[in-house]
């Protein structure tokens, strides 16, 4: 694979975003650590408070790991950490219908080339963890697959028959993944490891089976091989090891409340955005029946919106020390779990999450915790061959094709060697203006109330060049026809929704095309890239 760097200024993340991937000193206050500088990981890993007992973790990680299969090289890198000198590098998202977009494969790479890297330079023993969001019940944003498909987008989704609140990880997949299945299968062009592909998607994903399961069956099947090690917080072990963030989330609210508010104004007067919007409390209860319902807090009093629970301080705290299971964390409060859980160097995050970790400093201060080195996530647009050979024919930098196919269009057609129709109807306007000045005049002279009919008359005729200069447009895209054709299949295929491409596209669309140990490909090529602006992978 030949592979290309291109600045993420060139592409359409946010400027908190940008501005942190250069490390500008407008975004500088907002995190610990340089993530460009290695240097400031090492600062991390000498300067690291962690409070977990490191057997326990052991125990509860391998606990956690068994149930979706891990194989010997996840379980001794889960062992290893019983040692001092063993740290981890983080990342990880909700669970997604057969693994998801793009980016999901690009935070594992990042993480496990992360780990190599600290482990080789600093002399160190760093290991990858993928953090499943199991506590996560937002089914919609989780439940679509999108793929390529001929010259089109198509997108497939799983009907949501479950209780809205419920943890999207415990919902079976039921027999709408096998009508799910042939859809895809069927968009999908038969290649030489469609079979391959199919029978490892059938061992992770059946009726049976949940969604957190076969995800993270799918995920360990891919890259356990690396050593990867997952985690998450739906699990009784693992909380009963983070009850003391869970305890002083509702002991010290007030404090926390004001500390994120505090911190995204800052962010907001300074013209950066706020990710996630602050509120009372950070916690969610789980029901009886499984529902996950957001804690309120108010005059001292922790409530349900129902109303028909409501605790005093001291009565949730003493809940979460006999029963810390019952309770969930939410976007902010769940970071904390993890570097309270685990020796996290980095936290590979992708430009989202960055934005909420720009609120999230002081937060950390607040359990004596440092926010780790927050380390951007390998960002990249695939391009095959097919595409490769069409982009040389059209006169379009990559990152053009992320506008409106409407204005590519008709900068294209400006780019040809036809006439230059915005110039000639520009100067047919004017010459039109010019010489209706005078008998506009000699209209009015002779009767005022006429003025505004002769205005009306060239303004109409204004309007006639106007719909002139759309046919012409239309005249001339009908000759060019072929390119407009290929224009559109370039963005389809670079940015389809008119989104980057590793936001939209399954990444087992290009499994499906050239193999299941792409991934493992990518991992070597990328051996000694730097992850500090977009790439350009020929495949």
């Amino acid at each position: 694979m030949e592979i290309k760097s291109n600045s993420f200024q060139n592409y359409p993340f946010s400027k908190l975003f940008r501005d942190y991937t250069d490390w500008k000193d407008t975004i500088q206050p907002f995190f610990e650590f340089n993530p460009n500088d290695l240097s400031d990981y090492v600062k991390r890993s000498q300067s690291m408070k962690f409070y977990s007992k490191r057997v326990d973790i052991v125990s509860s990680l391998i606990d956690y790991n068994l149930q979706f299969g891990a194989n010997e090289q996840t379980i001794k890198n889960i062992k290893q950490l019983e040692n001092s000198d063993t740290y981890t590098v983080v990342t990880g998202q909700q669970v997604m219908l057969y693994g998801g977009p793009l980016f999901t494969v690009y935070k594992i790479i990042t993480a496990i080339l992360t780990a190599n890297r600290l482990t080789k330079e600093l002399g160190i023993n760093v290991i990858p963890v993928f953090w499943i969001a199991d506590e996560d019940h937002d089914f919609e944003e989780v439940a679509s697959l999108s793929i390529l498909n001929q010259e089109e987008h198509s997108e497939f989704t799983m009907n949501n028959d479950y209780s809205i609140n419920n943890r999207v990880v415990e919902k079976q997949l039921g027999s709408q993944i096998n009508d799910l299945k042939k859809e895809i299968r069927k968009a999908l062009p038969e290649t030489d490891f469609s079979d391959d592909l199919w029978s490892l998607l059938d061992q992770c994903y059946n009726s049976e089976e949940s969604y957190g399961y076969s995800f993270g069956k799918f995920i360990l099947k891919l890259f356990g091989k690396h050593g990867l090690i997952l985690a998450g917080s739906n699990h009784d072990g693992i909380k009963k090891l983070v009850v003391e963030p869970l305890v002083q989330s509702v002991s010290d609210a007030s404090v926390h409340q004001s500390t994120l508010e505090n911190t995204s104004k800052k962010l907001t007067d300074i013209h950066y955005h706020n990710q996630v919007t602050v509120q009372t409390s950070n916690l969610f209860l789980i029901l009886d029946d499984g529902s996950r319902v957001k804690i309120q807090y108010s005059d001292d009093r922790w409530y349900l919106d129902d109303n028909k629970d409501s605790w005093t301080r001291d009565e949730l705290i003493l809940e979460i020390k006999n029963n810390p299971e019952k309770f969930s964390p939410n976007v902010f409060l769940r970071p904390v779990i993890q570097n309270y859980l685990l020796p996290v160097i980095s936290y590979v995050a992708g430009p989202g999450e960055i934005a909420y970790y720009a609120q999230m400093r002081d937060y950390h201060k607040l359990f004596n915790i440092e926010m780790p080195v927050i380390t951007p996530r390998f960002s990249a647009t695939l391009i095959e061959s097919s595409i490769d050979r069409i982009i040389g024919k059209l006169p379009f930098e990559i990152h053009d094709y992320s506008e409106r196919i409407e204005d590519l269009e008709k900068d294209f057609i400006k780019k040809t060697d036809t006439p230059n129709l915005e110039s000639i109807f520009k100067s047919w306007k004017s010459s039109i203006q010019d010489l209706s000045q005078d008998p506009i005049k000699n209209v009015s002279s002779v009767d005022p109330t006429l003025k505004k009919s002769a205005d009306k008359t060239v303004s109409q005729f204004f309007t006639e060049l106007d719909k002139l200069k759309g046919k012409l447009y239309r005249s001339l895209k009908e000759s060019e026809k072929v390119q407009i054709q290929r224009i559109q299949k370039v963005q389809n295929n670079l940015y389809p929704n008119r989104n980057l491409q590793e936001r939209e596209v399954a990444f087992i669309y290009y499994m499906n095309k050239y193999g299941l140990d792409l991934w493992d490909k990518l991992i070597v090529d990328l051996l000694g890239e730097n992850m500090e602006s977009h790439k350009l992978i020929y495949v």
